[in-house]
């Protein structure tokens, strides 16, 4: 469509219609002389209308009315979180017809000749169109009934005539075996009784568990979205059409999950839902949240060795976990890491907050802390979380790349 033109070309009801059909998403603003009002649009969906005298479905219904004026539509403008307009443009053409005045906006004007006075009308019976139903005569003669060859039953009856009983051959008798012998139970040490020593800190063979760390923030492309409104499949094509490389956010009551994406493809998805889970099912309980409609949804935008560090971050096996913040000197744990040029992260758990440094080939990529996420090359303020009495501190390691989640599978299996 035209990202702009004069109303006169065909009104504002076939534009509206034009939107909806094409799936636009966007800010259309319309003037008509000192009278101005926008629309707000997302995937064709007119959720939003706002102007001088107020907000809803009477702004849109106001602006039918015009019979001149521009447009200019904006596919870049950050829509609003409000929702204000439940209406399809065919009601609220149709009620912009209804409105008395409304008629020079380019609407038919309504007749004004008196009704012809009719008489009763003549009513006649329309004809059955089904056929009645007509039980059949009776028969004084027996349906034939099918052989026994027809029926399958002289099959069943010759073999039941070939089964022969025969007796069972005797078997000989056998003594049962002597009982063997059993050593007398030997007492167990103390010592022995006690469990095994578990791994240190800092192994490798320790499990990773699922954590929901927080993520950076970055130049918002939606924000605030009602995820009722809002075809998530469509979305997840749409920004793989788009090459997006960021991340889509998911939050609601009690949950919360977000799905890292490269160029348009999806590298984890993390939820937390009382039990945080990653991967695949991660991916369906987000879509099950999306499907239910009570959540809100942001589509954020970060550069591609962002996302990829962020990956293993959540996907990475753990190198030094529990390690006390008063004793480690987490500049020369940074130097280290440099040393053996770490594709990873190092996490801080403060009191209060957790903060994140992202690292690749040894190299600090970035660092931000719950109450900062603003991505920052310093790391100052996640120094400060390290240097709390109780903070813990663990480094995560992980691949240079991290292979995708297959969308389309994913979107076919039933959860």
């Amino acid at each position: 469509m035209q990202t702009q033109g004069s109303l006169t070309d065909g009104g504002l009801g076939a534009l509206l219609q034009t939107m909806q059909a094409e799936r636009a998403t966007g800010t259309l603003a319309i003037e008509n002389g000192n009278e101005t009002c926008s629309l707000y649009f997302l995937f064709g969906h007119l959720f939003h209308a706002s102007g001088p005298r107020g907000q809803g479905e009477d702004v849109v219904v106001d602006a039918l009315g015009w019979d001149a004026g521009s447009y200019q539509f904006d596919p870049r403008a950050k829509l609003p979180a409000e929702e204000t307009i439940k209406s399809s443009p065919a009601e609220l053409i149709a009620s912009a017809q209804g409105r008395p005045g409304v008629a020079a906006g380019g609407w038919p004007e309504p007749s004004t000749a008196e009704p012809a006075i009719v008489g009763e009308p003549h009513i006649t019976p329309e004809e059955p169109t089904y056929t009645p139903y007509v039980p059949p005569e009776p028969s004084y003669f027996p349906e034939p009934q099918p052989s026994a060859a027809e029926s399958g039953l002289a099959s069943w009856e010759a073999a039941q005539e070939e089964v022969v009983a025969t007796a069972p051959e005797p078997v000989p008798y056998e003594a049962p075996a002597p009982p063997a012998f059993t050593p007398a139970p030997t007492p167990v040490p103390v010592a022995a009784s006690e469990p095994a020593v578990r791994a240190p800190y800092g192994s490798r063979e320790a499990a990773a568990e699922v954590v929901v760390y927080p993520l950076p923030s970055g130049r918002a492309h939606y924000e605030g979205l009602k995820s009722a409104f809002v075809d998530f499949p469509r979305l997840l094509r749409t920004l793989r059409s788009d090459r997006h490389t960021g991340y889509v956010r998911l939050s609601g009551s009690g949950y919360s999950g977000f799905i890292l994406l490269h160029e348009g493809m999806p590298l984890e998805a993390v939820c937390s839902n009382g039990a945080a889970v990653q991967g695949e099912e991660s991916f369906l309980q987000i879509r099950r949240h999306m499907d239910s409609g009570d959540g809100v949804l942001d589509v954020i935008e970060l550069n591609g060795d962002t996302v990829q560090a962020l990956a293993r971050l959540f996907t990475g096996p753990p190198i030094f976990t529990g390690l006390l913040g008063r004793f480690v000197n987490l500049e020369a744990l940074l130097e280290y890491l440099s040393e053996e040029q770490l594709d990873g992260s190092v996490i801080v758990n403060g009191a209060s907050e957790v903060g994140v440094i992202l690292m690749q080939q040894g190299a600090v990529l970035g660092a931000y802390t719950e109450s900062q996420p603003t991505w920052d090359k310093a790391t100052t303020a996640v120094a400060a979380l390290a240097a709390e009495r109780t903070s813990r501190i663990e480094v995560k390691g992980g691949a240079s790349r991290v292979a995708p989640i297959d969308v389309d599978a994913a979107l076919a299996r039933p959860y």
